[in-house]
């Protein structure tokens, strides 16, 4: 497994990653959530090995990451935005690829590209910054590594070059038994990729759970109130967003149940519906209610 344990990392005199801990297991695809400056990409940084914490270690399988070649070697890593040596072209980053990693598979290199499409002899130059990133995808998953991570990897995708990505990434995870941990603000991507989610603030970990026993935190419910709400609706410490639209009523609260069932009945509602609530939007109701 790979293993975060209380990294602390700074910037000059400033913390941005305070004792963040979190395990990524094989066959499992975890979720790094946070709005921007959160700490996500450092956190990522410092789990490959490219940033050493003051505090704090990143061990795959036992072996510590940082300065270790080969716990990096079965470490995969798409950033946010990837360089290559411009003037190769991808079959030759791809040939080069195989001389420094003996898993590297050719031939699965070769079948991604029958998804994505991307001109394997011209200059990576060439490409833009969507192709580069489907270029980093088809070469990190090709190494078969242990542990993907990802930070932003749909970011410049186009819709349909998105959904060939997660294909990819949930039969990857299944068939090879590789664990990924993946950092995105594509949280409706997230939502259809994660097992698991961990929720990072300031360079805190406010939230690690089951992707299932997060959204179960708020619900999502509709209501009618044929001659308006009762003002005492607004009045109501576990509605954390109320909206309407004439007489249906739009509620998000905290542990909804049977007896908030029957209160807002007492309220006058004379329809009420439960719906799911999407990620993006628990993660939003969320970060608006911080102060609560």
């Amino acid at each position: 497994m790979l293993e975060i344990r209380d990294i602390v990392k700074s910037y000059d005199k400033t913390t941005v990653l305070h004792s963040i801990s979190l395990t990524i297991n094989p066959g499992e695809i975890h979720g790094l959530i946070g709005e921007n400056s959160a700490g996500k990409t450092t956190l990522i940084k410092c789990i490959t090995g490219i940033y050493r914490a003051e505090v704090g270690s990143v061990q795959l399988d036992g072996a510590p990451v940082y300065n270790n070649p080969e716990a990096k070697k079965v470490l995969g890593y798409v950033a946010d935005y990837n360089e290559y040596i411009s003037f190769y072209s991808p079959r030759r980053m791809a040939s080069m690829y195989q001389c420094f990693y003996p898993t590297f598979d050719t031939e699965k290199f070769n079948s991604l590209n029958t998804v994505f499409e991307l001109p394997l002899d011209k200059p990576i130059s060439s490409l833009s910054k969507g192709q580069k990133t489907r270029l980093a995808i088809m070469l990190e998953i090709s190494k078969r590594p242990k542990y993907l991570i990802l930070d932003e990897p749909t970011s410049g995708l186009d819709p349909v070059a998105k959904e060939a990505f997660y294909k990819i990434l949930i039969q990857e995870t299944e068939e090879n038994n590789m664990g990924v941990l993946i950092s995105s603000h594509n949280l409706s991507g997230l939502e259809k990729l994660c097992d698991s989610v961990t929720m990072i603030h300031a360079g805190h970990v406010e939230r690690q759970m089951s992707l299932d026993n997060l959204k179960n935190i708020l619900t999502k419910v509709n209501v009618v109130f044929e001659g308006g709400a009762n003002p005492a609706l607004h009045q109501r410490k576990d509605i954390l967003h109320l909206s309407n639209i004439g007489s249906i009523y739009t509620l998000i609260l905290r542990d909804y149940n049977e007896d908030t069932a029957k209160e807002l009945e007492d309220l006058g509602a004379s329809f009420i519906e439960p719906v799911s609530l999407s990620l993006e939007e628990l993660f939003i109701t969320l970060e608006e209610n911080r102060s609560e």
